[in-house]
Order: C-alpha cells, then sequence, then structure tokens
C-alpha cells in the first residue's frame, strides 16, 4: 500500500510538472471518455437492460403473418385471439388482447386529446406489472363492451388531479363518458413498445364485444398479442406448436382464409418488439465513439512518447540507483492512470449533459426513453472504461521509457539522439493508427451523410411549403345513440362547419381534410376487387391504402390531377360513390389503359360499388424512402369519419395559423380539443428524423477524430523537427534550401498520411457493410465517398505536417548548431 501510494504522489508531481502535456492529454480523453459514456447510456438503457416486467424473458408478441412483406406483422382479429385462448393453453400460459386510441378528456379547462389503450382484463396481469397505487382490472370491469374503469400514468395523475392523494374513485370524462380512476401505475411504466411524442396515458379495459362495431369478422384485425409462455417451454417450442394452431384455424374457416395468402403466427421476443429496429444504429454509433476514443489514446501516447525524450534521464537516473523495470513500467502506467481518471472525472460532467441532450434530440423516435440516464451500472462501465483507457495509451510508451542503455541517456551531450529507432517507429505506427480509424470514420460519416442528403432530395409528391395541419377526433362514447357526433351526418355537418370557418379566416389560402396525411405514420390498408376481374380462387384481393379527402384536397396540396378529374362538392352522401386511383394503382391494375369510367368495389363481399373518376401523382404516404403504393381517395362525405385532419395552406408562414386553426374548432364545438398542430416541414422533420440523429452524430464524431488525427501528426512532425534541429541546421549549413527541408519533413509526414489512408481504405471497405440497412440510394462502397474523403483527410495531413516543415525551414543553421 506505502509503495502505491508513493507511485501515486510521484505521478501526481511529475504531471503538475507538465501542465500543457496534462492538460492536453485530459482534454483528449474527456472528449473519448465522455461521448462513449453518453452513448453507452443510450445502449445499456435501451438495449442491454431487461423489461420491467415479472420475468420478461417469457413475454412475447404474436402477430398474423402473411406471405407478403408488408404483412410480415399483422394484428390478429378477435375470434383470432379467441382461437389462440382455446388451443394454446399448453404453450401459453396468458394472453391479453390490445388495441391502440385516442380520447377527448373535457371537462376540465383545457381539453385535450390523450393517448389510451383498450386492453383485455388480464393485460397487466400478464405482464406481471402492479400500480403504485389501487388495483389493476378485474373481470367483471369490461361487463357490456367497455368497461367504466380506467387506469392511468403516474404523469396523468400529477398533471390532471394535482397528483392528489384520493385520486382513486374520482371520475374523468373521456368521450362523454364517466370513468372512474381504480388504479395509477408507478412512474416510468409505460405501455410495451410505446414510442412517440404521445405516449400512453390511461388503460381502459374491453372485451372488445361491441354490437355496433364488425369485431366479430375475422377480416377485422386490429389487436395487438402479448403472451407469457408456459413454463419450461421455449420460444421455438412454442413457434411450432403455434403452426399447428394456425393450420387448424384455416382449415375449420376454409371461407375466410385464401390458401395463397399464407397465414400463420409469428411469435417474436417481446424484448425485440419494444426495441424494434433502433439496435444497428445504436451499434454503429456505439462503434463510432470507440473508434474515437482509441484516436484519442494514440494521440496521448503519441504525446508521451514525445514527452519520454525529456524524461530519459530521469528514468536513467531511478535505474541507476536500482529500479527495477518493472518498477519502472508500474510508475509509468501510474502516471497514466491519474490522467485516465482526471479524463473521465471530466468526461462524466461530459456525459450527463450529453445523455440529456440525446434523450431530448430522439425521445420520439427511440423505445424505453425514461430508462436512459447516468446511473451505478454506466458508472461502473465508465471506471472500467477509464482503466482500460489508461492501461491501453500508457502501456506502449511505459514499456519504451523502460528499456535501454543507461550510459547514453547519463550524457547530456546526446539527451537530443536517444528517442532510438524503436521509439520512431512506435510514434509512427500509433500516427498511421490514428489515420486509419479516421478513415473509417470519415466515410462512415460521409455515407450517412450522402444518403440524407439524397433522401431530402426525393420529392414527396406534393408541395409542403406553406402547409399547416391538425388532427382532430370527436367523440365516440360507449353508448353511441348519445353521442353528440355518433352519426354520420353529425360529422359531416361538423367538418363543412370547421372547414367554412378556416376558409373564411385571414391568412387562409385553401383549407381541407384527409383521414391520413403523407408521413404522419398513419395506415389504412383495405382491399379492393375490380368489376369484371374476379379473384381467382385461394387468391387475395388486391391491396390499396384507403383515404377519405375533402374536395379540392389535390389542388390544396399541389397534387397534379393526371387523368379525369379530383373530387368536388357534388360528390355528396346521395350522389353516386366514386374514387380517384393514383398513378401507383392506375400502372399495376391497367397498365398502359385509362382507368378513368372503371368501376371497383370495396367492403365486406364488395357491398359498395364506385367509379374511378380521375388519376394523380403518386405521393410518399409512409416514409420518403418507400416506393409509393397504390392509393384510392373517396370523398369524406361519402367516407365520413370523426377522426381527421385539418389541412390550411398559409398565405405567409403557415405557424402563425396554429391559434386560427382551434378558433375556428372551439367555435364549431368548444369542448372540442385540436391536437398535433405541425406545419407540413415539421411532420418532413420527423419522418427523417432518426436518419438525421444517426447523420449528425456519427458526422460530429467522424470531424472529432479528424482533429485528433491532424493533432497527432502534426505533434509527430513538430517534434520529430525539434529533434533534428542539429540534423536540419548541418543539412542546411552543406548547402541545402528551404525547399529541400520542406520536402524532407513534408515527404515523411505525408509517407504516413498515405500509409494510414491505405490501411484506413481497406478497413471501411470492410466495416461499412454494418451501415448498409441505415443506407438510402447510395452504396456502401460509393467510390466517390471514399476517395473524396480520403483527399480530404490527405489535405488535413497535408497541413499538418506543412506548419512544422515550415518552421524547420526557417531555422538559422549557426544558431541550431550553436544550441547543440
Amino acid at each position: 500500500m506505502n509503495g502505491m501510494l508513493q507511485d501515486l504522489r510521484w505521478a501526481v508531481r511529475a504531471l503538475a510538472k507538465s501542465p500543457g502535456f496534462t492538460l492536453a492529454a485530459v482534454a483528449t480523453l474527456a472528449l473519448g471518455i465522455g461521448a462513449n459514456t453518453a452513448i453507452f447510456s443510450l445502449v445499456d438503457g435501451i438495449l442491454l437492460r431487461p423489461l420491467e416486467f415479472r420475468e420478461p424473458e417469457r413475454l412475447v408478441a404474436l402477430w398474423g403473418r402473411f406471405r407478403s412483406p408488408d404483412l410480415d406483422t399483422n394484428p390478429l382479429s378477435v375470434p383470432e385471439l379467441e382461437d389462440l385462448r382455446r388451443q394454446a393453453g399448453g404453450t401459453l400460459e396468458s394472453i391479453t388482447g390490445f388495441s391502440p386510441t385516442s380520447a377527448n378528456l373535457t371537462g376540465v379547462d383545457q381539453p385535450e386529446r390523450i393517448q389510451a389503450m383498450v386492453v383485455t382484463t388480464n393485460f397487466f396481469d400478464v405482464l406481471g406489472a402492479s400500480p403504485a397505487r389501487g388495483r389493476t382490472f378485474a373481470a367483471e370491469d369490461d361487463a357490456g363492451g367497455i368497461g367504466t374503469a380506467a387506469v392511468i400514468t403516474d404523469g396523468l395523475w400529477r398533471r390532471r388531479f394535482g397528483g392528489a392523494p384520493d385520486v382513486i374513485g374520482r371520475n374523468m370524462r373521456l368521450d362523454d363518458d364517466d370513468f372512474t380512476v381504480i388504479g395509477v401505475m408507478p412512474r416510468g411504466f409505460g405501455q410495451p413498445g410505446d414510442t412517440g411524442p404521445s405516449p400512453v396515458e390511461i388503460w381502459v379495459p374491453s372485451n372488445f364485444r361491441i354490437p355496433q362495431l364488425p369485431f366479430e369478422q375475422r377480416s377485422a384485425r386490429f389487436v395487438a398479442v402479448i403472451a407469457r409462455l408456459a413454463p419450461g417451454v421455449s420460444r421455438s417450442q412454442a413457434q411450432a406448436r403455434l403452426a399447428g394452431i394456425a393450420d387448424r384455424v384455416r382449415l375449420q374457416n376454409p371461407d375466410q382464409y385464401a390458401p395463397r395468402a399464407g397465414w400463420s403466427l409469428r411469435l417474436l421476443p417481446l424484448f425485440d418488439q419494444v426495441v424494434g429496429n433502433v439496435r444497428p444504429a445504436l451499434f454503429v454509433l456505439l462503434g463510432a465513439v470507440g473508434l474515437v476514443l482509441l484516436i484519442g489514446c494514440a494521440n496521448v501516447a503519441n504525446l508521451s512518447l514525445a514527452r519520454s525524450a525529456e524524461r530519459e534521464r530521469e528514468i536513467a537516473v531511478r535505474a541507476a540507483l536500482g529500479a527495477g523495470r518493472l518498477r519502472v513500467v508500474r510508475l509509468l502506467l501510474t502516471e497514466s492512470l491519474v490522467l485516465a481518471l482526471l479524463g473521465g472525472g471530466l468526461g462524466v460532467l461530459l456525459a450527463v449533459w450529453g445523455s440529456d441532450l440525446l434523450v431530448s434530440l430522439t425521445a420520439t423516435n427511440l423505445p424505453r426513453v425514461g430508462e436512459i440516464g447516468i446511473d451505478l451500472r454506466v458508472l461502473a462501465f465508465t471506471l472500467a472504461l477509464t482503466v482500460l483507457t489508461g492501461i491501453a495509451f500508457g502501456l506502449i510508451p511505459a514499456l519504451q521509457m523502460s528499456r535501454g542503455d543507461l550510459q547514453p541517456a547519463l550524457k547530456d551531450a546526446t539527451r537530443g539522439a536517444t528517442a532510438g529507432r524503436a521509439r520512431g517507429r512506435t510514434r509512427a505506427f500509433l500516427v498511421v493508427a490514428e489515420i486509419a480509424l479516421a478513415l473509417v470514420l470519415l466515410v462512415g460519416a460521409g455515407l450517412l451523410l450522402e444518403s440524407f442528403r439524397r433522401l431530402l432530395a426525393v420529392d414527396p409528391g406534393f408541395e409542403p411549403e406553406g402547409l399547416l395541419t391538425a388532427q382532430v377526433s370527436l367523440p365516440v362514447p360507449n353508448q353511441p345513440e348519445r353521442g353528440k357526433y355518433y352519426s354520420d351526418e353529425m360529422q359531416r355537418t361538423f367538418y363543412r362547419q370547421v372547414l367554412a370557418e378556416l376558409s373564411a379566416s385571414p391568412g387562409v389560402r385553401a383549407a381541407g381534410l384527409s383521414s391520413n396525411l403523407p408521413l404522419s405514420g398513419g395506415s389504412n390498408l383495405g382491399a379492393f376487387r375490380i368489376e369484371g376481374r374476379p379473384v381467382p380462387p385461394g387468391e387475395p384481393p388486391p391491396l390499396a391504402e384507403f383515404r377519405a379527402v375533402s374536395p379540392g384536397y389535390f389542388r390544396l396540396m399541389e397534387i397534379p390531377v393526371l387523368a379525369g378529374r379530383e373530387l368536388d362538392e357534388k360528390d355528396r352522401s346521395d350522389a353516386p360513390f366514386v374514387a380517384v386511383v393514383n398513378r401507383a394503382l392506375a400502372r399495376r391494375f391497367w397498365p398502359g389503359e385509362d382507368p378513368v369510367g372503371r368501376r371497383i368495389r370495396i367492403g365486406p363481399d364488395g357491398a359498395v360499388e364506385l367509379t374511378i373518376v380521375g388519376v394523380v401523382g403518386d405521393v410518399r404516404q409512409l416514409r420518403l424512402e418507400s416506393e409509393p403504393e397504390p392509393e384510392l381517395y373517396f370523398p369524406y362525405e361519402q367516407a365520413p369519419s370523426g377522426t381527421l385532419t385539418l389541412v390550411v395552406r398559409a398565405d405567409r408562414s403557415p405557424e402563425n395559423l396554429a391559434p386560427t386553426m382551434r378558433a375556428a374548432v372551439r367555435a364549431v364545438e368548444r369542448e372540442q380539443p385540436v391536437y398535433n398542430v405541425l406545419t407540413m416541414r415539421q411532420l418532413l422533420g420527423r419522418a427523417v428524423a432518426p436518419r438525421r440523429i444517426s447523420m449528425l452524430l456519427l458526422n460530429a464524431f467522424a470531424v472529432l477524430a479528424l482533429g485528433l488525427a491532424a493533432v497527432g501528426i502534426y505533434g509527430v512532425m513538430a517534434y520529430g523537427v525539434a529533434q533534428r534541429r542539429r540534423e536540419i541546421g548541418v543539412r542546411m549549413a552543406l548547402g541545402a534550401h528551404r525547399a529541400d527541408v520542406l520536402r524532407l519533413v513534408v515527404g515523411q509526414g505525408m509517407a504516413l498520411a498515405l500509409a494510414g489512408v491505405g490501411v484506413g481504405l481497406v478497413a471501411a471497405f470492410g466495416l461499412t457493410r454494418v451501415l448498409a440497412s441505415l443506407l438510402y440510394g447510395v452504396s456502401r462502397t460509393d467510390p466517390r465517398v471514399f476517395f473524396g474523403l480520403s483527399a480530404l483527410l490527405v489535405a488535413v495531413a497535408l497541413v499538418a505536417c506543412w506548419l512544422p516543415a515550415r518552421r524547420a525551414s526557417g531555422l538559422d543553421p549557426l544558431a541550431a548548431l550553436r544550441t547543440e
């Protein structure tokens, strides 16, 4: 222990004598360790921690699967859920179904739309989740279709009830129905897989048997399912047994399942369902910050090697006095660990700020954001990383400094010539490694940047500038006959009046409605039949996205009408039913023909006939990176809905019309909330936000790596010039010109840079394959990115070499020789 304390005191004194070196090393390590800690906090909170439910490894999500890749994870219908409950007893211990919805919270000063989840009464029991207050649902709570009991989140309890201890038993009004609060979930509890700007805040029970809704139809698939595996049953065993259950269900209902559709049951670990597809991006970022830290370690190791020349005499004296090589190595490693701990401590402070920043940037795009933070697990990781970092950058200099001949080091006259070839080779190797790692990061960042640029250049099919959007959902109570807006005509009247109010408002050029706006995340996939083309037995009917829109919607959105006409005021509920199709649907089902005037059928058994009256341009409805899908547009008067999106095109700044949109709705219905008020540019930004965040972070790390590499090569060349002053003086005294010295120094530095670029290119070709899933419109081996960024790195290295070379070429030969 005394020896360790003595080493520690010596290390602190040695670092205090070199404040410049200490500050540079600590700053470099703090950046690397802080960035790694911040990214690891994301990885730990999202990917490494188990779900906070009882025995989470036994929880699975169940989906219907069709042969179509777009229907790989399809919800189940109520009859299919009941089939599972009857037939999967030995495989699944318990099964719960749930369906997302939203509701108007009224009876308060500021009505609002909140996210809700309709669940079977055993929902919390299957998860193994207990409330912080009150109770969860019992079997009797769902009598009559949808019960009137409610379990709420801690956040809603605090926001709407002020955290009142007597909240249990109090009422809240949702969609014109009174619900009684029976339980409050703990802080941080969320719906599995719940992400987005509006997380679930209330759960209500249901048996999914509501007479006025077609829940008994097998084609009405809206129920998400979570199950708990029976004890001793593995996921592979459960999947095999579920395949048998799906076969029996199809055989028992041959008229409900097209043989070629290939319906089956798919089982996923609930953890994978919750995490989604963020795993590749997070591991790419973790790998990127790891490379930044390696570059930082190489830099600090180079600084230590440069400093070692000044300390050779000190180390030689210690060795002459009896200190063995192991003792010297221990002394130097202690110094490195002190540096690393100082850098790690500062890095934790940076990580706390960085972690909060990352959460704020990614809260709407990442799952489990409530579990992200700097805690003991993350601090333990940081401590381990700090110790490994100290050993990583300290070991090579320690081994180099602890060996060698003592006699030359004890002679003052030779102190400029004792660096040794081995030490020079080591420093050159570290520079090559820095440049190679920096190029790998630069190429990865460049590919993401080019991918993002190409994504932003995609034509969405409409003009987003000047558009403001807002959602409105009319209340649908449990007893619809009591609802003010239950009938179709009531809904039509409400939206007609709102559109009239908006159209007459100052600053509004045009106003319209849509059931689902482009890039808003909404989808309504439906089947249709083409008149005169019967669907072959066993074949599934064609599918398209269904959207209800108001007259003038295509002019409002600036979607071109390619044939026929757009929907207009004549297309009311008492007029013949019509539809407009997009170009993708026309090309797929009427290639080379004009679909205007053709008839299609929709609804159960094709009960509703429509005439196609127009063809419009394609719109990227789901994602910018996805090709347009077939779409059918209906007049909202003929397909009324309680939930629609208002759209206005502004004369000037669209965000200034937000109060106008709210006022127009309140003028028609005082207690009707307006929510998700966003410009179309904001919707576009949300659609590309996950890619933007990955791109920005990786580019930030790449710029940091580039800076560290430049500092590294500059440090090597500057130190080399300082060590070779006498040699350079002799060369110039014998007639060498400034240009000769410049070529000598720059040539040596560029040889290292080019070697690093060569190694980096090879590594980048191999490692960028992990980026393939994150790229759009660009190859992972794009030659312009590879060689363009290689040229950038070479240019930066050239500048870093030229600065010390310029200083060397300006030496006075006599002064240089005199100092030696």
